[in-house]
């Protein structure tokens, strides 16, 4: 009896050294599958044409950008996202907004080419957090 009850301790904590990263490997992959992947659209404009565009046109584009992302609740984002926003440019002009746009594509030649939907949002969000610093 007492052998058989030794085997059995041996055999069991052989299968939870087994199991153990198994249940731990199902744990994160679960996890990680449960995160939300955001596929981000193209929009119509890149940096480049945001400072091909005059004063106006700038400000026009970052008023409606801003806009887009305050109705995101609309589509189903948490409206707690946007507190950041709403907290940093609810007292900003369309100018200071612009500028701050601008200021980031031509400090980051790389911003050229990318889609100015996400070169607003990443403009916005640096300039924020030095806000907020």
């Amino acid at each position: 009896m007492f052998l058989c009850l030794l085997c059995f301790c041996v055999y069991t904590d052989d299968v939870m050294r087994s199991v153990l990263p198994l249940i731990a490997l199902l744990a994160f992959v679960s996890v990680y599958a449960n995160q939300q992947r955001v596929k981000i659209s193209p929009g119509f404009f890149t940096g480049k044409d945001y400072l091909d565009m005059s004063d106006t046109e700038q400000r026009a584009y970052t008023t409606g950008e801003i806009n887009g992302m305050l109705v995101a609740p609309f589509f189903g984002a948490p409206e707690e996202n946007l507190n950041w926003l709403k907290t940093c440019t609810g007292k900003m002009s369309d100018e200071q907004v612009a500028s701050i746009v601008g200021k980031f594509i031509r400090e980051q030649p790389d911003q050229l080419q990318a889609n100015l939907n996400v070169v607003t949002f990443n403009a916005l969000r640096e300039a924020c957090r030095k806000q907020s610093n």
